[in-house]
């Protein structure tokens, strides 16, 4: 091995690596940190709120006492909800920014002073190595503007993040004033439209960054990746503001929406009640256990459920699923998946991924990359290669979350965890809907999640993040698969969901939520099996009808996106108090 390389190797070993697998521990923290806060403290104050919001109501309507007594809640409920929220946001904000600018600083710092000492090494060693040098030179600019963008990127989601809070206040309020409270369904309706724009405005930032960094660094996928979320972004701005002209209008439509959503969530707790009276018995100790864990009179409202979030990844150092095989072979493509110099020959197909240090958010350099094309497993420091950025994932199980609350589900993910790739039958997963090859790569991907199929807790949902699936015959892949069944304590097999990510990014980030929708007991046709329009999140390619005068109305006036039905709520809590029951609601 050249002087050069050595060096280079030992610097990022023994120096970049563990600073920015400290850095990357410190960051995932702070992305953490909200999801707990939410679950360990604001979930169990909700829940005493919603005990106490129940006794009141067990007075007539017509005592004083009632009146009194729902008021005092009311007050509680929006001093909790500014204490917690507000501490929630200082900490996770001041945490993020300082943890990110400090690592933008550091990282760069450390790569600049070990990317000189290689070149000097290399200048009297290998000359040619220490001009390839440059590359890597470049390369380190790249990935500070990069993570600049991100910062932005951040920064733009913690205030979507704020926005849906204020919402889910704004449903409290509501439940607790009954149906006088469907009033503010026109606030929350204008709150959802602020935060639909903010949203457009986050995805555009995020698109001229893979357009900048795309052509900077030469990677055609990043830049027509970049181009087609940033015309869809330009698409969702036209929608969102009634295309400038009809601004007025669209406004009022939002308002109008929010007044269906505050209605609807008025109508999902009678659904919840009836479900939980018809299963366990009106009256029944287990009923009024039940509706406690709801949390029946709090928003957002529902039954806890927690994603187990995984992101497939390959491994450099894995002599059995050899990474530089599957590059030469096309399979995968190193090049494009690291951000640097490539075509991209399935275009906007491709998943948005990462190639990083193992245990770090360090991207690899072009010459560690080089190498390892050249020499194969164990010749560099070793790297992982994600289906999907974190950023990304965790974007998309924020959209799940939010959705969910439709069914009366609350739904955290509070770890983004790794699962490794270990056979060829998992890149491209060898799964589909067909017989063969059917489901059993993807039960044994949930099995080793720690499925048994046999008293699993179905409230626990493996969630993986793929590359591929394998083509049917015509040629088709999936964009996601949930198990072929309704999960039971009864069932032995393992269930769970896996899904890919795709451009644009607008669209299919609702395939997580629509998978997950499946696993609640949901399919593509509703209740009374009917075909589903493109405004309902259980609406798939293959079946349904596409648009018709629902789907125009929702994205041209209303909410903007897809949904999930009251109807859909139904079903769900259908499968909530029956085959999952046991294990859900015991």
């Amino acid at each position: 091995m050249a002087a050069c390389q050595e060096v280079r190797q030992w610097i990022t070993q023994n120096i970049l690596v563990p600073v920015t697998q400290f850095i990357t521990a410190a960051r995932e923290k702070c992305e953490e940190l909200k999801q707990r806060i939410e679950e360990k403290v604001s979930q169990p104050v909700d829940q005493w709120v919603s005990r106490q919001e129940e006794r009141c109501r067990e007075l007539p309507w017509w005592n004083p006492l009632r009146w009194f007594c729902e008021l005092v809640t009311i007050v509680v409920k929006v001093v909790v909800w500014v204490v917690v929220t507000v501490v929630k946001w200082v900490v996770t904000i001041v945490c993020q920014i300082v943890t990110v600018v400090i690592g933008i600083i550091v990282t760069l710092v450390l790569r600049v002073v070990g990317w000189f000492v290689t070149f000097v090494v290399c200048l009297f060693s290998d000359p040619l190595e220490a001009l390839k040098s440059f590359r890597d030179l470049w390369t380190i600019v790249l990935d500070t503007v990069g993570e600049i963008f991100d910062l932005v990127d951040l920064l733009l989601g913690d205030v979507i993040d704020i926005l849906t809070d204020v919402e889910s206040l704004i449903d409290s309020l509501a439940s607790s004033l009954g149906w006088l409270g469907v009033v503010l369904g026109i606030v929350k309706g204008l709150i959802g439209l602020v935060r639909d724009l903010v949203s457009v405005i986050r995805d555009a930032v995020h698109s001229l960054g893979d357009i900048v960094l795309g052509v900077l660094g030469g990677n055609l996928c990043r830049l027509l990746r970049g181009l087609t979320d940033l015309g869809t972004a330009i698409g969702r701005a036209l929608l969102d503001t009634g295309f400038v002209v009809f601004f007025p209008l669209r406004v009022i439509g939002a308002a109008v929406g929010g007044v269906r959503d505050s209605v609807n969530q008025h109508q999902l707790e009678d659904v919840i009640r009836s479900a939980v009276a018809r299963s366990f018995g009106a009256g029944s100790e287990r009923e009024q256990r039940a509706l406690e864990q709801i949390g029946i009179n709090v928003r957002p409202m529902g039954l806890a459920f927690h994603a187990d979030a995984r992101r497939m990844f390959l491994s450099s150092n894995d002599r059995g699923l050899n990474l530089k095989a599957l590059h030469d072979e096309g399979v995968i493509n190193l090049h494009a998946l690291a951000g640097h110099l490539s075509d991209c020959g399935r275009v906007i197909n491709e998943p948005e991924g990462e190639v990083v240090y193992a245990g770090t958010s360090l991207h690899v350099s072009y010459a560690d990359l080089e190498t390892f094309l050249r020499d194969g497993p164990g010749s560099v420091p070793e790297f992982h290669v994600f289906a999907i950025t974190r950023a990304k994932f965790r974007t998309h199980l924020e959209t799940a979350s939010r959705k969910a609350a439709a069914l009366g589900v609350r739904l955290f993910f509070p770890v983004i965890d790794g699962i490794q790739a270990t056979s060829r039958d998992h890149v491209p997963l060898n799964a589909s809907e067909q017989t063969p090859p059917g489901d059993p790569v993807q039960q044994a991907l949930f099995q080793r999640l720690g499925r048994t199929g046999v008293n699993d807790d179905l409230s626990l949902i493996p969630s993986i993040s793929h590359f591929h699936y394998v083509p049917d015959a015509n040629g088709n892949e999936l964009f996601g698969l949930t198990s072929w069944f309704r999960p039971s304590d009864k069932d032995a097999r393992m269930s769970g969901v896996t899904y890919r990510n795709r451009t644009p990014d607008w669209g299919f980030r609702f395939v997580l939520v629509h998978e997950l929708g499946h696993y609640w007991g949901l399919d593509h046709k509703d209740r009374n099996l009917n075909d589903r329009s493109l405004d309902q999140i259980m609406y798939a390619p293959s079946t349904g009808v596409g648009i018709d005068a629902a789907a125009v109305l929702e994205y041209l006036l209303l909410s903007g996106e897809p949904r999930f039905t009251l109807d859909d709520a139904r079903t769900a809590w259908d499968w909530i108090t029956g085959d999952g029951a046991a294990s859900l609601l015991p």
